[in-house]
């Protein structure tokens, strides 16, 4: 929504300046579903595939993680999780090649945190590229292939988890991005 004052973004090879045809090929989960409280779950997944007009994977999803007592809720009515899983099943449900994740294990149980894995794996394995940004360093760790550690806009760290700790000599994940942080703010 910004227009930017300099520089180039591009996306999939092609330079989005004045172009909005970009976002039809990027899914994205945000960190907080927002979502209109009196819909139904139901009405919602309707609602966005309409929007789309692409095929989707909903069915499966909906099975994936156990969302079908939900289907005839109102939004408004689900707990944090719940919503969540709501908020992944819309972020996956179609084949994009560029999927954004912001905080994606939030108010997850163990079980969907697992199967949410599961499934960034299978995407990663489709050959698609995902952006996640999270705070929660074990899940970083895990299941990304290179991280970018970014502070106030900065980029500090480009590269793999294990670069990253050679480069700190630090022994694991957290403190290496730890050491970063008090570098940069002592």
């Amino acid at each position: 929504m910004v227009i930017p004052n300099k520089g180039s973004i591009t996306v999939l090879g092609k330079n989005i300046n004045k172009n909005s045809e970009y976002r039809r090929h990027i899914d994205y989960l945000p960190q907080i579903a927002n979502f209109p409280s009196n819909l139904k779950v139901k009405e919602l997944i309707t609602m966005i595939k309409d929007l789309r007009g692409s095929p989707s994977a909903s069915e499966h999803l909906i099975e994936l993680f156990k969302l079908e007592p939900f289907l005839d809720k109102k939004l408004g009515t689900l707990y944090g999780g719940t919503k969540q899983k709501v908020n992944i099943l819309l972020t996956f449900m179609f084949d994009s090649p560029l999927i954004i994740l912001d905080e994606p294990t939030s108010g997850l149980d163990p079980i969907s945190l697992i199967r949410l894995k599961d499934l960034i794996q299978v995407q990663k394995n489709k050959g698609k590229t995902i952006l996640i940004t999270s705070h929660i360093m074990s899940f970083v760790e895990e299941i990304s292939d290179e991280i970018v550690f970014l502070l106030e806009g900065e980029i500090y760290f480009k590269g793999t988890v294990s670069a990253l700790k050679t480069k700190t000599k630090q022994p694991n994940f957290e403190r290496a991005i730890a050491s970063i942080l008090i570098e940069n703010h002592a």
